[in-house]
């Protein structure tokens, strides 16, 4: 398997972008909005729970595990931007992550929250704020990723690295 050369950097940035993803997320009670109903996170126990040992479930359900889940997934969608999805779409890196945002968002709210029987966008449970926040919350990993991969890989050509 071929290593990519700028997978560390997209580590980083996306690293940097899941934190102001989940800063952004934790900041709605504040304002009295809900946003996040960790639906991934729910469709995995629904299916696991019957046949996982109920030792772990207290684990599985704490919000140390459920931090650690969202940056894994982070770092999943991360994986595929820098591999997949970065190098084919067009525009700056701002644009590129703008729109790669795009992808988490549609997944969630038209694959993963009807699952749960939340509806398209979770609209059976979040009202159209909530919605709306939760789209911004996946911009803001978007942009940031995009945008500081950009600026790490033209700082490693610069140096010439």
């Amino acid at each position: 398997m071929k290593k990519h050369p700028c997978l560390y950097l997209g580590l980083l940035a996306g690293v940097v972008a899941i934190t102001a993803n989940t800063l952004v997320l934790k900041a709605a009670p504040l304002m009295a909005v809900n946003a996040e109903s960790g639906g991934l996170l729910k469709l995995v126990l629904l299916h696991t729970t019957p046949v996982l040992p109920a030792g772990p479930l207290p684990v599985v359900k704490a919000e140390g595990f459920k931090l650690l889940f969202h940056y894994l997934t982070g770092l999943g969608m991360v994986g595929l931007y820098v591999l997949v999805f970065e190098p084919r779409l067009p525009g700056n890196g701002w644009v590129k992550g703008g729109l790669f945002s795009l992808l988490p968002w549609v997944l969630n709210g038209f694959v993963v929250l009807p699952l749960l029987g939340q509806g398209l966008a979770g609209g059976h449970v979040l009202t159209a704020g909530g919605m709306a926040y939760f789209f911004v919350a996946n911009a803001v990993f978007g942009l940031v990723l995009g945008g500081l991969y950009a600026y790490l890989r033209q700082q490693q050509a610069a140096a010439g690295v």
